[in-house]
Order: C-alpha cells, then structure tokens, then sequence
C-alpha cells in the first residue's frame, strides 16, 4: 500500500505541502503533432506509454499543481481559463476527485461533478474550462490498443459492455465520448490511487499491476456506472442507449414489462420493440422470453426447485403458461430436461 489510502487524501497532502515544487516537466509542451483534414486546425497530444497518469489540483486562486511519471509542476494562471481545441492519439479517462470539471465538446461547455468518470476517444476535439474555484481531476491516458487487450483479457465483460468501449476507437470518422455516473457504492478513490501510485514510483512489476488494477476498473465501471454516450452517429446513439436497454432487461428479467421500461427509460415502448428487433432480430417479448427461458433451464439442471417454484422466479406465476412456452421453446418439458442432466 503506498503512501495514500485514496485520491482525496492526496489531494489534502498536496494542498497542505506542495507550495513550492521546482518546474521539472511542463506537461503542456508533451509533444504534438498536427492532423490532415477537417480537423486539421486541431493539435494532437502524443504518449508513448501503454497507460500513464496525470494528477492536476486546482486551486481557486488560480494555483495549478500536476503530477506525473515525468515531473511535478506548480504554476499560477488567471481564471477562468479555455486551453487550446486538442484531441488525442489515446483514450483518456479522466476521474472527477474534487469539485467539478467543465469542457468544451461538441462547441458547448459541460460540467462534470465530483465522482464522474468521462472517457474520450481519440477523434473528439475538446479543450478544459478551468474556474476559479477548488478542484481535482485524474487523467489516465491509455493506448486504444492496450485498452482494447485489457478488455479481451477480461471473460467478466461481455460483448455489449466491450462493444461500447470499442466504439470509443473503432469509428473514427465519429466524435464521441462516454459520461459514466456511479449507481452503486464503489470506492473509485481507492482503486485509482493504486493504480496512480504504481505509476509515479515505477516499481518492478508496475506494468503488471496496473494492468491488474485497470480490469478491474474497467470491471466496476462497467458495474457499478449508468453510461451515456455523447456522439455525432444517431446508430451509435441507438446501440449504447441499446446496452443500457438489455442491462435493465437482464436485471430485472422477471418483472420487467415495457410499462416498466416506460417509467424507466422514457420512451414509448414502441421504441423498444424496434431497436430489438432491429438489432437483435427479436420483439421484446421473443428477448425476453428467451432470457427467462435459459434460466429456468439453468435451475432445472442445477437444482432440486420444484417446477412450480423455477417458473416463479423467472417470471410465470401460470404454471400451465409457463409449460407450454417451455415445450415449444425446447421441444421438451422440464421433466425431461431434468433427467437428461441426472
């Protein structure tokens, strides 16, 4: 464990310590390139690491501190600030520690509160909105590639959860970024101090640490985070809000009724059976009824339940309902698919 238990600790030290930290690295001159074509205008932030991490804490007085692998850095600046229109040749994420955090994407400024995660893909221009007020931002920038290994790596995420993470770099014509807010208790202050600590003392095995440390990250945001991808591409739109549609479904998959999604989701529950059929070839009721269906099968095989009691937690309270879908859905009964598997 190193010297912090979490983000915010750190945040409190440099606050308290860091008055005055010789200029050792300027992270603002890591070198750019300029880009070919419509968004040419725009400079191109370079890393040659797999995964690097760059902490800045600001300070209302217009006092900056950043910390990374290559250096400490402390200046003072006039807020608020617009930084130049850039884009990356990585992903990046970055972690709101501490008050909140505002960018310019899509020409408009948004502000991400304490807790949010973003994650931005290598094609959408942007440029940080610093105020004059406290604050703190992890950044990790992460090579599309690398990311995309980490999530191969990884069995606990399924193709919807990578799909949305591979859209980040797979369309590049596209302009998106992903807004993550927490819906479950998870410490995210913890798990990225490790992750930020390991990367500033560079120990042997870091790099396997941190790849460690990064699954599961990945992990929990994929877990414990509601994803609303922001993009320029209506199909885009339609298969991450696609994603949100099947978790809800997956999770609440004996009760769930397009009055349900309704309240849920907002949308009329028309919209539901189109994009399930459009990308799934399957009405809402047919996904549905083939989630249930799997389950149950998985109880008949790996427990003694009663039918009865099987049909009522995946969702049928009519036994003789549930039977006939069963047969058809099959083409045996339950009792038959029990003593195939003793």
């Amino acid at each position: 464990m190193g010297q912090f238990n979490d983000l915010s600790e750190r945040t409190v030290y440099i606050r308290k310590h860091y008055i005055n930290i010789p200029q050792q690295y300027d992270y603002d001159d890591l070198p750019l390139y300029e880009t070919k074509g419509a968004l040419s205008s725009a400079s191109c932030r370079r890393v040659t690491d797999n995964l690097s991490s760059l902490l800045v804490v600001y300070r209302s007085d217009g006092t900056e501190w950043s910390i990374s692998p290559t250096g400490r850095r402390l200046v003072h600046r006039d807020f608020p600030r617009l930084s130049w229109f850039h884009k990356h040749d990585y992903v990046e994420i970055f972690y709101v520690i501490e008050g909140s955090f505002t960018q310019v994407l899509f020409g408009e400024k948004i502000r991400f509160e304490q807790g949010e995660f973003v994650i931005t893909d290598r094609n959408c221009e942007h440029a940080d909105y610093i105020e004059a007020k406290d604050a703190a931002v992890l950044f990790l920038q992460i090579q599309a590639d690398y990311l995309e290994k980490l999530l191969r790596s990884y069995d606990g995420i399924d193709d919807h959860k990578q799909f949305l993470f591979h859209a980040l770099w797979s369309q590049q014509k596209e302009q998106n970024f992903l807004e993550l807010k927490q819906t479950q208790k998870f410490n995210a202050d913890a798990l990225l101090e490790q992750i930020l600590d390991e990367d500033l003392t560079r120990e042997v095995g870091h790099e396997q640490v941190k790849r460690g440390l990064m699954i599961r990250l990945l992990h929990h945001l994929c877990e414990d985070y509601t994803i609303q991808l922001h993009t320029d591409s209506k199909e885009s739109r339609e298969k991450a809000f696609l994603f949100e549609l099947e978790r809800y479904i997956q999770k609440h998959y004996a009760t769930v009724t397009t009055t349900k999604l309704e309240e849920e989701f907002h949308y009329h529950r028309n919209y539901y059976h189109l994009l399930l059929k459009k990308y799934r070839g399957k009405t809402f009721q047919q996904y549905v009824t083939d989630i249930r269906m799997k389950y149950a099968q998985q109880l008949l095989e790996q427990t003694t339940l009663p039918v009865k009691q099987i049909a009522n937690q995946a969702g049928y309270e009519n036994i003789s309902h549930f039977y006939h879908l069963f047969e058809n859905y099959f083409g045996k009964t339950p009792s038959q698919i029990r003593e195939e598997t003793n």
